[in-house]
């Protein structure tokens, strides 16, 4: 009986008869990756959105303004800008949570989301992202060239 209400008490964080509480020990859980399918597809979908979001950035940019402004062509800012703006504010989404779930410093966490209005920018924090989830979770890919080269 004494152990029962010991380890009931302990449970619950308290000294029987003091009526003090105990120091509980906090679970420790990881800050950010839950689920390795669910993190590794919101990853998938974060590198698909940063590459499209900053191919449109370039394409506009260095295509459709300089058409726009020359040529007084407006009809590639109008497309490529709208689909930017779209898909940038999917992009600032999953960006959020992917750099949430890693537990990335908030100062970091801007500049990611930041990266879509730069062009390349994009592409330099996709990488970063990818590198810091792979060696979160330890799914480092072997590169292609070694496994060629080691056939040969």
């Amino acid at each position: 009986m004494r152990a029962e209400v010991l380890a009931t008490s302990a449970a619950l964080g308290t000294l029987p008869g003091s009526g003090t509480v105990a120091p509980v020990e906090p679970e420790t859980v990881p800050v950010g990756l839950v689920d390795a399918r669910s993190d590794r597809r919101l990853l998938v979908r974060y590198r698909v959105l940063a590459f499209t979001t900053a191919a449109l950035l370039i394409v506009l940019v260095f295509v459709g303004v300089p058409l726009q402004l020359a040529a007084g062509q407006a009809g590639v800012v109008n497309a490529v800008g709208t689909m930017h703006g779209f898909l940038y504010l999917v992009y600032l989404y999953f960006a959020f949570e992917l750099t949430r779930r890693l537990g990335v410093p908030t100062w970091q966490m801007i500049l990611v989301l930041l990266a879509g209005t730069v062009p390349f920018c994009a592409f330099i924090a996709e990488r970063k992202m990818t590198r810091l989830y792979e060696q979160r979770t330890g799914e480092i890919d072997a590169p292609a060239s070694s496994a060629a080269g080691a056939d040969a």
